[in-house]
This record gives structure tokens, sequence and C-alpha cells, in this order.
């Protein structure tokens, strides 16, 4: 065997390997989590994990944490500082499907049939499409909301329904 063919056979494994790592290393599991904060984790794991915030906004007993270089999204904490919603605008957060921020309408639809899209936030040609579950024996909403139909989506929100 030439020395070539086990050296462009490491390369296509290594390839192979990094492609399954991957879609097993989601950073969103719909309906849970988002870059390893879930839904109901302490304010104290959110900085172990992502560090402190960069800024805080407290409203309603609760509070949203800024992550603007990290997550490139918030973190909300209810009044017993448990996480309570999440969200990111970074393109590197994706679900095992490869559905993140940027993604097209298609994109979601395709990967998830059972989305619910309705008129959006931002104005009459904005859009959100919602996924809804459970977990840990609470409604979750997911939403993908875009701009416009023809726009990827702006960011994945997560939280508590």
């Amino acid at each position: 065997m030439p020395r070539s063919r086990p050296f462009v056979l490491g390369l296509l494994l290594s390839a192979g390997l990094m492609a399954t790592a991957s879609t097993a290393e989601a950073k969103i599991v719909v309906g849970q989590s988002i870059d390893g904060i879930k839904l109901g984790d302490t304010q104290a794991h959110v900085e172990q994990v992502l560090g402190p915030p960069a800024y805080k906004y407290e409203a309603n007993g609760g509070s949203s944490w800024g992550y603007p270089t990290t997550l490139l999204g918030r973190v909300g904490l209810d009044s017993t500082h448990h996480v309570n919603a999440i969200w990111t605008a970074s393109k590197r957060q994706k679900t095992s499907q490869g559905i993140g921020p940027g993604s097209s309408l298609a994109q979601v639809r395709k990967a998830y049939p059972k989305v619910k899209c309705s008129t959006g936030p931002f104005g009459p040609k904005s859009l959100i499409c919602t996924l809804k579950s459970k977990y840990n024996g609470r409604a979750v909403e997911t939403a993908f909301p875009f701009f416009t139909r023809s726009m990827g989506a702006r960011e994945v929100d997560m939280n508590y329904a």
C-alpha cells in the first residue's frame, strides 16, 4: 500500500469523526438547553458554565443576564434564581438537526415538521415559528423568530410557557 493511502484514510476518518461529534454535541437541545444552560438550572450553574454576565437587568422579581461575547444572547432567571428563559443569536449554536440562528424558514420547517408559524413581533412581515414540548414536567416553547420570511432566523429562544 503506498504511503499516501494511510494518510488519506486517516484524514477521511478524522473528518467523519468530527462530523459525528458536532451532531452529538449539539449546543441547542430543543425544549431543554442552549450552550450547556438548561431550563431550571441555578444562577450558580449559569456562572459556572458561562462566567459572570456582561450586564444584568432586574425586573418583576427576576433578572436577565447578558452574554454578548459567548452566548450572544441572554439567560432569564426567575425570582428563585433559576433559569426560566434562554436565547442566542450565535450562529455557532445549532440543534442536532443543524438548525440555529441564520437558518432559513425552509430549513426550520423541514427539520421540525410540527413547528407552528405565525406573524412575529417585528412587524407584519415578520414570522415566529414555535415548537411546544415539555421538560421536567413543564411546558416549554422553543421559538425561531424571523424579521422576514426571506431572512434567516434572527435567534433561537427557549422558555417555560
